[in-house]
């Protein structure tokens, strides 16, 4: 699977630097050109990491930092700015920025700080979904179960339940889900079966557990959450 990373700058020639620097078959990516687009994207796309401009049109970085930390917990952000500023970086982090980088900058240095932190941060998430006290998913049987007893699921309900289980806590929309099973050759990849299908996973899990695993986010989609 692809990390979705979101572009927010202003100079083609530095976009073009950055992505040149990023392999299309690890990363799908977004650009965005000015603040208002930036928001735009923000709000219809789940992105594994945004690289932010400070200084952009229509809307400054560090306000759609501040707007991306709200609506996600989980998005990477890397602030990229002119502004070599104490204050700017102390201002960045406390929006929840995880990393700032001052212009001039070195593309590869950014491509690299970019793999740093996702690989970081799906190791911390792959321990945590092996961990898991409630779902138990055995990688090798390719099977889910709980109190020991197997799941019946069928192959697009088990492919929709694994993509949430590897990811736990990341919210996928309708969009992606048909999207992964169409690139899988995967069951219905229409919006109405993706309803369907976390409909039927979450009544068999229900047989077994009574709280919601398989949770709906208003107007983005579903992601998986254990405490």
């Amino acid at each position: 699977m692809k990390y979705r990373v979101l572009i927010v700058e202003d100079e083609v020639e530095i976009v073009n630097l950055i992505t040149k620097r990023l392999d299309r078959n690890i990363y799908e990516l977004d650009v965005a050109t000015d603040g208002f687009n930036a928001l735009e994207l923000i709000e219809k796309n789940f992105y594994d990491l945004v690289t932010l401009d400070i200084m952009l049109p229509n809307l400054d970085g560090l306000s759609i930092c501040k707007e991306l930390r709200q609506v996600s917990k989980e998005t990477l952000i890397i602030v990229v700015s002119a502004l070599d500023l104490q204050e700017s970086k102390e201002k960045a982090y406390n929006l929840g920025a995880d990393d700032y980088i001052p212009k001039p900058f070195s593309a590869k240095l950014l491509a690299l700080k970019i793999e740093t932190l996702l690989k970081r941060r799906f190791e911390l998430t792959k321990t945590h979904y092996r961990a898991n006290k409630i779902l138990h998913y055995d990688e090798a049987l390719k099977t889910f179960s709980i109190l020991g007893e197997n799941l019946s699921l069928t192959l697009s309900e088990y492919t929709i339940l694994e993509v949430l289980y590897k990811n736990q806590n990341r919210v996928f929309s309708n969009d992606e889900l048909s999207q992964i099973l169409y690139d899988l050759d995967v069951g219905n990849i229409l919006q109405t079966g993706i309803k369907t299908h976390i409909y039927s996973l979450r009544k068999k899990i229900a047989r077994f557990f009574d709280q919601e695993l398989i949770k709906t986010i208003r107007n983005r989609g579903y992601t998986l959450h254990e405490n």
